[in-house]
C-alpha cells in the first residue's frame, strides 16, 4: 500500500513538473523535471526488475543527482570555492571506489557524499536567504520547499544507509522497519516537491 501510494504521488510530481517547467530550454538551471523523471524511471524500473543491476544503477544515479545539485545550487549560492570543493570530493570519492560501478555493490561512500551536499547546500543557501532581506516571503519561494524535502530526505536516508550492510546480517527486521519508515519519508518529501513546484510563477518560469 505505501509503495503504490509513493508511485502514485512521485508520477504527480513529475507530471505537474512536466507542465510547470516544460517551457524551459533544456539546459535550463531549473529543469527540476528532469531530475524528477530520471529518478522515477530508475525507481520505477528497479521495482520491476527491468534492470538486474540494482545497485549499479543507483551508484550511477547518486552521482549524477550530486552533479545536478551542485549546479542547480550553484545559481543561488554562487560560490565557486563550494562549487570546486564539492567536484573534488567527488572525483576522489570516485577514485577510491571506482569499483562500485562495476560491481553491483551499492556505494555507500558516494551515497554519503550526495546527502552530506545536500545537508550543506540547503543550510548554505538557508542561512544566506535569512540574513538577506527579499520582498518575497521565503516560504512563497520554490527552493524553499525544495531545500526542506532535501534536508528531510537525506537526514534520514544517512541514518538508513550506514548501518545498512549490518543491520542485513544482524536485525534484518528492523532494517524493513527502516524501508518503510524511508517509503513514508519518501512520500512527504514529494508530497512538498509539488507544493514547491506550484510556487512557481508564470514570471518566474519566463525569466530564470
Amino acid at each position: 500500500m505505501l509503495l503504490k501510494i509513493y508511485y502514485i504521488v512521485f508520477f504527480i510530481t513529475v507530471i505537474k513538473s512536466i507542465i510547470i517547467l516544460r517551457k524551459k530550454t533544456f539546459f535550463s538551471q531549473n529543469y527540476f523535471f528532469v531530475f524528477l523523471l530520471v529518478n522515477f524511471l530508475t525507481d520505477f524500473s528497479s521495482e520491476m526488475n527491468i534492470i538486474s543491476s540494482k545497485a549499479i544503477q543507483y551508484n550511477y544515479l547518486n552521482l549524477l543527482n550530486i552533479l545536478f545539485f551542485i549546479f542547480f545550487y550553484y545559481k543561488h549560492i554562487k560560490s565557486f570555492f563550494l562549487l570546486v570543493l564539492t567536484l573534488i570530493s567527488i572525483l576522489i570519492c570516485i577514485y577510491f571506489t571506482s569499483q562500485f560501478f562495476y560491481v553491483d555493490r551499492y556505494n555507500l561512500s558516494l551515497a554519503i557524499i550526495y546527502c552530506v551536499s545536500n545537508i550543506f547546500y540547503v543550510l548554505y543557501w538557508i542561512n544566506l536567504k535569512l540574513n538577506n532581506i527579499s520582498e518575497i516571503k521565503i516560504i512563497d519561494e520554490p527552493l524553499f520547499w525544495i531545500s526542506t524535502s532535501l534536508l528531510i530526505w537525506s537526514c534520514f536516508f544517512l541514518f538508513r544507509i550506514i548501518p545498512m550492510y549490518l543491520l542485513d546480517t544482524e536485525d534484518k527486521h528492523f532494517l524493513k522497519l527502516l524501508k518503510n519508515v524511508l517509503l513514508i519519508i519518501n512520500i512527504i518529501v514529494y508530497a512538498l516537491f509539488y507544493v514547491g513546484l506550484t510556487k512557481y510563477t508564470k514570471d518566474e518560469i519566463s525569466t530564470t
